[in-house]
């Protein structure tokens, strides 16, 4: 049996925001290779990929939008 390990950590908001952002970019990321790659395995792992990290975003996010609000998903550069 595997044993599952835990990592908690504390981000202020402008931390989160920049973990948020990038999870983004990377499902994006990986979205893209899995639509356009015409290689089978390298699309089917960043699928793979990409439900995992989608799963974290989710989970991360919903935390974040409790504690700083829904702005904390606006990744636009423009003041808030």
């Amino acid at each position: 049996m595997a044993v599952i390990r835990e990592l908690e950590i504390k981000l202020n908001d402008w931390e989160a925001r920049y973990v948020l952002e990038s999870l983004s970019k990377e499902m994006e990321r990986l979205k893209t290779i899995n639509t356009q790659s015409e290689d089978e395995d390298e699309a089917a792992d960043a699928g793979n990929d990409f439900m995992e990290i989608s799963s974290l975003y989710e989970n991360v996010s919903k935390n974040a939008v409790e504690i700083f609000g829904e702005q904390i998903l606006n990744f636009g550069r423009e003041q808030l």
